[in-house]
């Protein structure tokens, strides 16, 4: 949520910033009228405290009809501060400077690290792979739930248990602090972290019926909401949080390649990476979480790109976004499997968490970053690790978890 008085002076700028990011621009002309109407309605509900106040005791009559018109004003102030509320909700926090206006197609590439392996053999895709191996089964996953749902068996459960082993152990060393966290949250928690689409339609988030629960989309969610109405002393920040959660999405819209095997799924697991920052350092923390996640795919030694996101795909609380794609062979392209945002004062702000510095209270910066999301790792590692055989050679870093070296197959 942004500062009304910053919507109040910047009016244009944050006008054309929501159109850039692809949302309603109309709503800030609509803001500034309710506003006008809510600050009039408030200075009258202090008018009339305020008369009411000096009333003497022998003023009774006078002070019945003061609050009968008090109770009615204070009516139409609440209808409309709710109106406002809502409307405030949409507007989304605008883009870095440096972030280019544009939609997906407008994404900038920065880097390509690493050559992609030239095979002597028809590569398979992961989920062929998974078959042969005995360790992706989609059939079971659909019968017990639903199509998007599976089963991770044998050794590609090891791989997964390797992967957040490895992770978690190297964000621990970074100073990130572990965490499991619940796999559902409130509706206050996934508004304040900006979990809100431009439709419900394309809010991929699923409800739990007759609750104010939602399953997650991702821990960044639940390691935000901790510490809604918090306040940080400085010298507190800044605060690194590791998450291993599952995560659910409906991922509406998918088709052709992307709904085979468990490259867009309604439930994965990740590892999220979250820190709590002074706004004077969240740019540089932003770097740093794009840098973990480039160690973490060069040391599993899979190409990849880093993509720099353009306002259009930036999302609703993310003022800058680094994206990285690994290589994936059975399609001959790069796709996403990690990306890092500096979201700003944005979240802190609806959810009330703010650090003192020199006894004054501000609105903190949060960062988040995706350290492995654990099936399309898994993905990477399968596809480009493949032999001939349809055996997998597990990376090295991986090994000494799986205490093997190839996931045979069955």
């Amino acid at each position: 949520m942004l500062d009304i008085q910053f919507i109040r002076d910047n009016k244009e700028s944050v006008t054309k910033a929501t159109f850039d990011k692809g949302f309603d621009g109309s709503v800030v002309d609509k803001i500034i009228e309710v506003d006008i109407e809510r600050r009039k309605l408030i200075g009258e509900v202090e008018a009339i405290r305020a008369k009411k106040n000096k009333l003497g005791r022998d003023q009774i009559e006078e002070g019945r009809a003061l609050k009968i018109e008090l109770k009615t004003i204070e009516e139409n102030l609440n209808i409309v501060t709710n109106t406002f509320n809502d409307l405030m909700l949409k507007v989304p926090n605008p883009s870095a400077p440096d972030v280019k206006v544009g939609k997906e197609e407008d994404n900038e590439v920065i880097k390509q690290v690493g050559k992609p392996k030239e095979f002597s053999f028809p590569v398979r895709d992961h989920l062929d792979l998974g078959l042969l191996t005995g360790t992706i089964d989609m059939p079971n996953g659909t019968k017990v739930a639903q199509s998007g749902f599976y089963y991770i068996k044998g050794d590609g459960a090891l791989l997964e248990f390797a992967l957040m082993q490895y992770a978690m152990m190297k964000l621990a060393k970074k100073g990130f602090t572990p965490v499991i966290t619940p796999n559902v949250a409130n509706e206050k928690s996934v508004i304040g972290c900006g979990f809100q689409a431009r439709s419900d339609k394309e809010r991929q988030i699923y409800h739990i019926e007759g609750e104010d629960l939602d399953l997650i989309g991702t821990a960044e969610i639940t390691l935000v909401g901790q510490h809604a109405d918090t306040t940080f002393n400085e010298f507190d920040l800044p605060l690194k949080y590791a998450g291993y959660s599952y995560c659910y999405r409906y991922e509406k819209g998918s088709y052709g390649k992307d709904v085979r095997g468990i490259l867009r799924v309604h439930e994965f697991r990740k590892i999220e990476m979250v820190v709590f920052a002074l706004p004077s350092e969240s740019d540089k923390i932003h770097e740093e979480l794009r840098e973990i996640e480039e160690e973490i795919w060069q040391e599993l030694e899979i190409p990849y790109q880093l993509i720099k996101q353009a306002t259009g795909d930036l999302g609703n609380a993310a003022s800058r976004k680094y994206d990285i794609e690994a290589w994936m062979p059975s399609q001959a392209k790069y796709r996403e499997v990690t990306s890092t945002s500096n979201t700003t004062d944005f979240q802190a702000r609806r959810l009330g968490i703010k650090v003192k510095i020199k006894n004054e209270n501000h609105c903190l910066h949060t960062l988040n970053g995706t350290a492995l999301a654990l099936g399309r790792a898994m993905i990477a590692i399968y596809e480009n690790y493949q032999n001939e055989d349809g055996s997998i050679t597990i990376p090295q870093v991986l090994q000494k978890w799986m205490e093997k070296e190839v996931i045979p197959v069955k």
